[in-house]
């Protein structure tokens, strides 16, 4: 009998360390699959972190591509007419032309004068100098523009591992209007007179010409009171006399800088003009413009058309890449 209890006994302690043997089995079990993903994570968390730090300076790269470009598109630069000034004035860049008439810049209407004066360090330091870039500006029909490249670039776009692109139609003449009188509405008598100024001085006058463009040059009448000036000069050499405003909707008239007593200093100086404007026989309400147009030197007076003073699509591209 005795021998029967001690066997149940030891029976029932077999019975306890089996329970417990099953259970460090099955955390046995369970830790194989955790230790394997912990050594998978291990062995390829170089490549972790180089993707995620990958991600990060894209994202750093885009924003960067992007601040520059809507600085550059949407404004004029600090002061606004950064390009005629010295460097010591310069504050910031910005291509966009200046409306001096609403005293804003025209966000992606890109001033020529600005896209011809901006300079490759100027783009860098708005980047940064940990990127490289390219800044490319060209017609829809293919004409480049503008092509500026990082100051001392490393290395090209193409070795490069990731470029972003920033990418934008734009607008930009052919030639630059450096004055302008926007439907003027004209009046049947004693018409207002409206004044502004550009500004030449030697380099520019052997760089340009200078063009007086007018639109609806058919609704303005021929009498006394229809006339542009500049520099206050009248009589048989005004501007732009009574008598051209004949029946063509558009009028174009050289002006002869020595004529027109245009501003030939080593600085830049202000040339005034003076717009009276009389209603022909026409409904009343209507407007004429009249704008003064600065062309590259000897351009073809058949050349200023519309499409090249108003502006064409361009398109405006940014490629930035690390170093």
């Amino acid at each position: 009998m005795n021998a029967d209890i001690r066997r149940g006994v030891f029976l029932k302690l077999f019975k306890k360390d089996s329970r417990g043997i099953a259970f460090s089995l099955d955390l046995l079990l369970a830790l194989i699959p955790i230790t394997i993903i912990l050594g998978l994570v291990a062995a390829n968390m170089g490549n972790i972190m180089y993707d995620t730090q990958d991600v990060v300076y894209r994202s750093s790269m885009e924003r960067s591509a992007q601040d520059t470009s809507n600085a550059l598109l949407k404004t004029s630069g600090n002061p606004y007419n950064w390009e005629t000034l010295g460097a010591s004035q310069l504050k910031s860049v910005g291509l966009a032309k200046y409306d001096n008439s609403n005293k804003l810049p025209l966000e992606y209407v890109l001033s020529t004068d600005k896209v011809g004066s901006i300079a490759p360090a100027n783009v860098q330091s708005m980047l940064g100098s940990q990127y490289s870039y390219q800044l490319l500006i060209t017609t829809l029909n293919g004409r480049t523009v503008r092509d500026l490249n990082s100051v001392g670039n490393t290395k090209t776009k193409e070795d490069a591992t990731d470029v972003v692109a920033v990418e934008r139609i734009v607008s930009i003449s052919e030639f630059d209007i450096v004055t302008e009188f926007k439907n003027v509405k004209l009046l049947s008598s004693r018409p207002p007179t409206y004044s502004d100024y550009f500004l030449t001085n030697r380099a520019y006058l052997d760089a340009f010409d200078y063009y007086v463009y007018v639109e609806n040059s058919d609704k303005v009448s021929t009498a006394q009171t229809s006339w542009v000036r500049i520099n206050g000069v009248t009589g048989n050499n005004v501007a732009v006399p009574p008598s051209a405003f004949q029946s063509t909707p558009t009028l174009v008239r050289y002006i002869d800088p020595d004529v027109q007593r245009l501003k030939n200093g080593a600085t830049l100086q202000q040339n005034s003009v003076e717009v009276s404007l009389t209603l022909r026989s026409a409904q009343l309400g209507d407007t004429a413009s009249v704008y003064i147009i600065r062309v590259p030197k000897g351009t073809p007076i058949q050349d200023i058309t519309p499409e090249n003073i108003h502006g064409v699509k361009a398109k405006y591209v940014l490629y930035v890449w690390t170093r």
